[in-house]
């Protein structure tokens, strides 16, 4: 893990591992992590950092000492506080920067998350808590309401006639029963608590940063803004991934794996020379290799520029089946269920290419065979994915 030397922090503790998640620890457990000016500050200070930070891919915070994530804010600042501190918006505004992260961000909620503490949680994008968790939000029993996100924040997540039951009444809930009402994301033992959150970090993190990033952001829009506003940012988003070149590497990575598995449930690849041969015959991929250098062409670039690989002569594998007297014409057959007749008096110079940087020919380069027939300009001199020649 890399861990932040400057700037100092005197209440919490910031890091990033090596899977790109950064882990931003609240750091009082002598307070049980109380949210006071310090800490907020500190908080707003490492958002500013993470921000620039380009290995971040997920943020979880978490709180230290294993008692409490935020037991709420510190009550004896709070009892100073007058009405121009509220309306100054101290922790709301906080809680806005965290919503509005752009990475991803995770609550990973150990022991008590009440007020501020499950405020803060609910601006985050999923709450995962150990079974022994306790969340809520009291504040009406000290004469003031929940102002830091409660109010509309937990209508959306539990609904408006839950979200007035734990309001009014200030009762604290535990994990289990926030999970019930849509909270909390899970519930996991407590002694499961970081691995599982951490497995769930890893997951997003490998997935692809920009769409991730790009999808939270349309995320938030959806409570606020119109269908057509919400339709105009996901065409947008998705404007701006289809040209970014993360994109096309996944997909590329996608079709070759979905590709290389098609192959091995179909087996191995195999070339067939049928029809009108003494000796009909499979040819697959290692036997090719072993034909004798008369038979081999190791770079047809030098036959034909600006193809590359290693390929066969067509004219050494009829010859190894004994065309018969009366083979006259050769119907070559690819996949997909293309078919095209030559004479076979014009395959003479013909090629099978079966390689290409020393691996079996891929599906994108016309693979695992594909018929190349130099000096003719035709549509039929040129055959990818060729799986047979049948002479007649």
């Amino acid at each position: 893990m890399s861990d932040y030397e400057t700037p100092s922090y005197e209440t919490i503790t910031l890091e990033v591992d090596a899977c790109g998640i950064g882990w931003l620890t609240f750091n009082r457990p002598e307070k049980r992590n109380a949210l006071d000016l310090t800490m907020v500050e500190d908080i707003r200070a490492a958002l500013g950092v993470l921000q620039q930070d380009p290995r971040l891919k997920v943020l979880v915070f978490s709180g230290a000492g294993g008692k409490a994530f935020i037991s709420g804010a510190d009550i004896a600042q709070l009892r100073e506080r007058t009405h121009a501190d509220a309306l100054r918006r101290i922790n709301s505004d906080l809680f806005r920067e965290i919503e509005a992260f752009p990475a991803p961000t995770i609550a990973m909620i150990q022991g008590y998350a009440l007020g501020g503490g499950c405020e803060l949680a609910m601006a985050c994008d999923i709450r995962v808590a150990g079974e022994g968790a306790k969340l809520g939000q009291p504040e009406v029993g000290l004469g003031i309401i929940p102002a830091a996100g409660a109010t509309y924040r937990l209508p959306r997540l539990v609904g408006l006639g839950r979200a007035r039951e734990l309001v009014f009444t200030g009762r604290i809930i535990p994990a289990s029963e926030a999970e019930r009402i849509g909270l909390v994301n899970r519930v996991v033992p407590d002694e499961e608590l970081r691995s599982s959150t951490c497995t769930l970090a890893k997951e997003i993190a490998s997935q692809g940063n920009l769409a991730v990033r790009m999808a939270k952001q349309v995320l938030n829009q959806s409570w606020v803004a119109s269908l057509d506003t919400l339709q105009a940012l996901e065409s947008a988003a998705q404007g701006i991934l289809f040209d970014d070149a993360e994109k096309h590497r996944r997909m590329t990575a996608f079709l070759e794996k979905r590709a290389k598995r098609r192959e091995s449930k179909a087996g191995p690849a195999s070339f067939e020379v049928r029809g009108a041969v003494t000796k009909g015959r499979t040819f697959s991929h290692a036997e090719l290799l072993e034909l004798p250098a008369s038979a081999q062409v190791e770079d047809v670039s030098a036959i034909l520029p600006g193809r590359e690989g290693r390929a066969v002569r067509l004219r050494a594998l009829l010859d190894l089946c004994q065309p018969t007297d009366e083979a006259s014409e050769a119907k070559v057959f690819a996949a997909e269920g293309f078919s095209a007749s030559q004479p076979l008096s014009a395959l003479g110079e013909a090629l099978i290419l079966f390689q290409h940087a020393g691996q079996p020919l891929g599906a994108d380069k016309g693979g695992p065979f594909r018929l190349l027939i130099p000096g003719v300009e035709d549509r039929c001199a040129n055959v990818k994915k060729v799986t047979s020649v049948e002479l007649a």
